[in-house]
């Protein structure tokens, strides 16, 4: 039998997208490729090595070529104020007549001494350098982003899981006293609490599975793709141990922030800078020369008689330029004590967010236990109140209490987990480390020794 093209149409389109499997370690990798800012920051690096080749060429020779025809007819000896005293037979000869010059030579620059070239180089490939810090750092940001999403949306999926749960624990409950109902041994009250409880509990799971869906779509949109994208998450919010103190935090922050990289460049492209302002009243010396042929007759081009060529060297020794090189030079030097205001204020936020982040992951980690310990007594008490509850030693409040308490607990529990590996994420990211855990049995990279920032030690 044949199937219409309609019909199988219409099953591919009513069959359930399927889901694709993705990691944390895979949305990282989608969205550091994806990200425009991770575009941009790559484009960027390209203007900057453009930037180093244009210095470059201040300090290569410049060789142009010159092609030119010109046809021209010129009365000004007609127009002398003494041509009226030459005698007429002469100058009934003097007819200006049009007439074709032919050039083409080729010049020559080169720079042979210049306080400029030198720095503007050494300023671009800092630059450069400072570009390529800015890439790292819009990885860190992204990869922290897109680690935070996919928690956000485990932590939906979670949340949907223990409302689930609920709602099939309401359902056995509501079951179990319809039947104590038959028995004679509880009332329609009875079934009706359970009934409202139940579709409470309903209403909580769709709320609950809104959110997901949302959590999902943010998710999507860091990934750069359709926010309807389905996805399946491969990984939970697992507990992993990490122990940092604030000051290995600062220490590990300071040497190896793109951040601390890109104001210590900073702080050397100003000091060229004002070399490049200086150079303004220093002097400098350059060649240049041509060469090539200009006639009359093209036949004549390539003939020695009719070259022509020069060459020549210029010195320029400033003297006086009204004080024009004094102002650029201290505009380069407020420029370079800004960035020294920039490294200080830098230095108290890397403080703030490395004491921060700690705290963070401390109280997260308390909060972590409590909820564990909270959820086993939660389960205990809801486990005792159930069994009690069918041999009548127990109220149905008391079951709609005990499920509270547990549900709420196990929420209570979620949300410590995620918090907890946020807080592992931010620190790892304050740190200049990949924000992503490592992966099981890889140690993490042990923090830096602490240091003091400012002093020596940490490179400032």
């Amino acid at each position: 039998m044949k199937l219409s093209a309609s019909f199988v149409l219409a099953l591919v389109t009513a069959a359930p997208l399927l889901a694709e499997p993705l990691s944390r370690a895979d949305a990282v990798r989608i969205a550091l490729e994806a990200n425009p800012d991770v575009k941009k920051a790559g484009e960027n690096l390209n203007r900057l090595r453009g930037i180093v080749t244009e210095a470059r060429a201040d300090a290569l020779p410049e060789l142009k070529l010159f092609g030119q025809w010109t046809r021209s007819r010129d009365p000004s000896l007609l127009n002398s104020p003494s041509f009226d005293s030459f005698p007429p037979d002469f100058t009934a000869l003097l007819v200006p007549v049009p007439g074709s010059l032919w050039d083409g030579y080729a010049t020559l620059k080169q720079t042979l001494f210049n306080f400029k070239v030198g720095r503007a180089l050494k300023a671009a490939k800092l630059a450069t350098q400072s570009g390529q810090e800015e890439i790292r750092r819009v990885h860190q940001a992204v990869a922290l982003l897109a680690v935070q999403a996919y928690n956000e949306y485990v932590l939906g999926r979670e949340r949907v899981r223990v409302a689930g749960a609920a709602v099939k624990q309401k359902e056995i409950q509501l079951e179990t006293t319809r039947n104590r109902r038959t028995a004679g041994v509880a009332t329609d009250v009875d079934v009706l609490r359970f009934e409202v409880d139940l579709e409470n509990a309903r209403a909580v799971l769709l709320t609950q599975e809104g959110a997901a869906e949302l959590a999902r779509g943010r998710l999507n949109a860091v990934l750069v793709r359709p926010i309807g994208s389905p996805i399946e998450a491969t990984d939970g919010l697992d507990y992993q141990e990490m122990t940092v103190s604030p000051q290995q935090a600062v220490a590990a922050a300071w040497s190896t922030r793109p951040e601390v990289q890109q104001v210590d460049l900073e702080e050397r492209i100003r000091d060229h800078f004002i070399g490049i302002a200086k150079a303004d009243l220093r002097p400098s010396l350059e060649f240049s020369g041509s060469f090539g042929w200009s006639t009359r007759k093209t036949q004549n081009f390539f003939d020695p008689d009719y070259q022509r060529w020069s060459t020549g060297f210029v010195l320029t020794i400033p003297v006086f330029d009204g004080f024009r090189t004094a102002g650029k030079v201290a505009q380069a030097q407020a420029e370079k004590n800004k960035v020294t205001q920039d490294r200080i204020a830098l230095e108290n936020q890397i403080r703030l967010e490395a004491q921060d982040a700690v705290d963070r992951l401390n109280v997260a980690k308390k909060v972590l236990d409590a909820a564990e310990l909270n959820l086993k007594q939660a389960q205990k008490a809801l486990s005792m109140i159930q069994a009690n509850y069918k041999f009548g030693a127990a109220t149905l409040l008391d079951v709609i209490d005990a499920q509270a308490a547990q549900t709420q607990a196990d929420s209570n529990r979620i949300q410590a987990l995620y918090t907890h590996a946020n807080a592992r994420a931010t620190l790892r990211f304050v740190m200049a480390q990949d924000p992503l855990d490592p992966a099981p049995g890889v140690p993490a990279t042990p923090p830096p020794a602490a240091t003091t920032l400012g002093s020596p030690d940490s490179g400032t």
